[in-house]
């Protein structure tokens, strides 16, 4: 929200820039108001950015091994 006291400033940089000219203040005054609602309907709000994932590695399949000389046996069973 635009404040008295940022309008007041404004006004005045905006007549020091026109070379302190008498008699224009409420001019200065309303340019200065507009200039500064209008820079805050544009304001963006810059958001920090969201926290890190940590990088995930794909999970390991699990593998079993076997150790040399050693065979697998399977059951078979017969069909009745």
């Amino acid at each position: 929200m635009v404040t008295e006291e940022q309008i007041k400033e404004l006004a005045h940089a905006i007549w020091e820039q026109e070379g302190r000219t008498e008699g224009k203040d409420v001019e200065h005054y309303f340019r200065a108001k507009k200039t500064l609602e209008e820079r805050e309907k544009t304001l963006v709000i810059e958001l920090p950015p969201p926290p890190s994932i940590p990088e995930l590695s794909p999970p390991q399949a699990a593998t079993r091994v076997l150790q040399p000389g050693k065979r697998r046996k399977y059951a078979y069973r017969k069909k009745k």
